[in-house]
């Protein structure tokens, strides 16, 4: 499933959401930033935060309901703190989201539905945890409230990881060159 299909999914089972929910632990929880700060800066009523793992586990917001959802992420999906916080926030009737790059791990027992990234293949491939996590702000901003910038968003998005890769061939190639002219200087 797509960014659009996911959302879709859980607005025909809630007609609205009220909060939004990021989680997750050091790089990941990372990951998962740009994504609350997009929404944080353009949406209208939706609640929006984002804890880390064991903060939301035991701390967690009163928000956490049937009109939340709560989007997770962790690499290689075992890290026990973001596995808590699926199960935490399913207990409560969140619509869980995650995003791993390991089927069948344990971050996807609890999650409604799971974005799968690939991460080692290429440089772009790092960068798929959080455009997935962006792509999917987009899609509830879009669905719940509108986005004027929508099209736009799209189109960048099915531009942005190409744009990656060309850009770290272009700097691998710059630094051996740099290499080569230097390697002699002291």
């Amino acid at each position: 499933m797509n960014s659009k299909e996911i959302i879709q999914g859980i607005k025909e089972k809630q007609g609205e959401i009220k909060s939004v929910i990021f989680v997750g632990c050091g790089a990941s929880k990372a990951d998962l930033y740009p994504a609350k700060y997009f929404l944080d800066g353009n949406a209208k009523a939706l609640r929006v935060s984002h804890y880390t793992a064991n903060e939301f586990n035991y701390a967690t917001p009163e928000a956490v309901n049937d009109k939340s959802i709560v989007i997770t992420a962790s690499l290689g999906g075992t890290t026990p703190e973001t596995v808590q916080a699926n199960a935490r926030a399913k207990e409560l009737g969140a619509h869980v989201i995650s995003l791993t790059r390991t089927v069948d791990s344990p971050l996807t027992k609890d999650a409604d539905y799971v974005v799968y990234h690939r991460f080692a293949e290429s440089y772009s491939a790092k960068l798929e945890k959080m455009g997935f996590a962006l792509e999917l702000a987009v899609e509830i901003l879009q669905q719940f409230e509108g986005y004027d910038n929508y099209e736009d968003m799209q189109l960048a998005f099915s531009k942005i990881y190409d744009l990656a890769d060309t850009a770290a061939k272009s700097a691998i190639l710059d630094a051996k060159k740099f290499a080569n002219e230097y390697k002699d200087s002291q």
